[in-house]
């Protein structure tokens, strides 16, 4: 696991880097801003908490979904807990890295060892990112004339982001299928990458692609053989993702800035833009970035309103998770268990 200082520094980076956005955002409207936020309706505070609350839970049912593959008496208690633990480490380290790790570390505390906790996560992975690309995929389609009208920057944004998540996991489909991509990758983008100084250790990070992509073609082919159960991990991520989708719509209910239930689509497809960009800022909790985004996106709702409701979207979508997931890490028993008996299942 990383050490204590490097989790520190990133931290640090995520507390400046969101300081700053907010600072420049607010601008000379710090009291306007105040005030809104002030006068909050508590009803919709409430609100808030309890869908992401209903996140994270979500989250954690589809964990256990998995792990029950492979570990009968696996609790959506551990699921829950082992889905926060993922969400901390994942917000306080670059790139989302470190979440995976926490919870393969997690799981063997949990009686499932590092290889199958592997394979349970990347059956997350691949269930969320095809609702992901599928949901995104028809928000573009419905929303196209909305993204035009609100300008260039706004089409140009939806489209970057969502054509970077739909050619990685094209990319990942077509090595899981085909020999020839799979080859083609390990051994032309690898070296090319190596040649342009991106990828030091040439060897080692074949050796890591190959792992990755006949583990990721394995588990593939696993949901491709139980359905139901991968219907049920994609009916539990389309919940996760209009939850976080729909948190600017009510983070504007709760600071009564005036928007109807006509709005509610538009508010949910400017999300789902700043969730696909946000997938590949490598900056921790992609702090700034997030804060920016909104602010060009919402820039409709006027400053003072704009960034009331930003800093209460971004309380709720991430510094909420984050405070929760500390305080599971460091109350809960999970991590101090000594490792039990590995029991697996076919």
């Amino acid at each position: 696991m990383t050490s204590k200082k490097s989790y520190i520094i990133d931290i640090l980076i995520i507390v400046v880097i969101g300081g700053l956005s907010l600072y420049f955002s607010v601008g000379k409207e710090v009291k306007h801003v105040y005030k809104t936020i002030m006068h909050a309706d508590i009803r919709w505070m409430i609100f808030l908490a309890a869908i992401m609350m209903g996140y994270y839970v979500t989250d954690g049912i589809i964990t256990a979904m998995f792990a029950r593959r492979y570990k009968k008496d696996y609790t959506i208690k551990q699921g829950f807990i082992n889905g926060l633990v993922g969400t901390l480490f994942s917000d306080i380290t670059p790139s989302s890295s470190g979440g995976q790790f926490a919870q393969v570390y997690l799981f063997n505390h949990q009686g499932i060892d590092p290889t199958t906790s592997t394979s349970i996560l990347l059956m997350c992975f691949i269930s969320y990112q095809a609702v992901m690309i599928v949901l995104t995929a028809i928000i573009m389609l419905i929303q196209a004339p909305y993204f035009m009208h609100e300008g260039a920057h706004v089409a140009f944004m939806a489209f970057l982001g969502f054509a970077i998540n739909f050619a990685v996991t094209s990319a990942l489909l077509l090595a899981a299928k085909s020999e020839k991509v799979h080859h083609f990758i390990t051994k032309y983008v690898v070296t090319f990458l190596s040649k342009i100084h991106i990828v030091k250790n040439k060897e080692a990070t074949i050796y890591k692609v190959e792992d990755y992509l006949t583990s990721f073609r394995r588990e593939l082919a696993n949901l491709e053989k139980n359905k139901k159960l991968f219907f049920k991990a994609c009916l539990g991520n389309l919940i996760k993702l209009s939850i976080m989708y729909s948190t600017p719509f009510f983070a504007c209910k709760a600071l009564h800035i005036h928007v109807t239930i006509a709005q509610f689509l538009n508010f949910m497809s400017l999300a789902a833009i700043i969730n696909l960009i946000n997938t590949f800022l490598p900056i921790p909790g992609a702090s700034g970035g997030s804060e920016g985004m909104y602010m060009v996106l919402f820039a409709f709702l006027g400053q003072v309103n704009a960034s009331s409701s930003m800093m209460l979207w971004r309380f709720f979508s991430f510094y909420f998770g984050l405070i929760v997931s500390f305080i599971v890490f460091v109350s809960s028993k999970e991590m101090k268990r000594p490792v039990a008996p590995i029991e697996t299942t076919d």
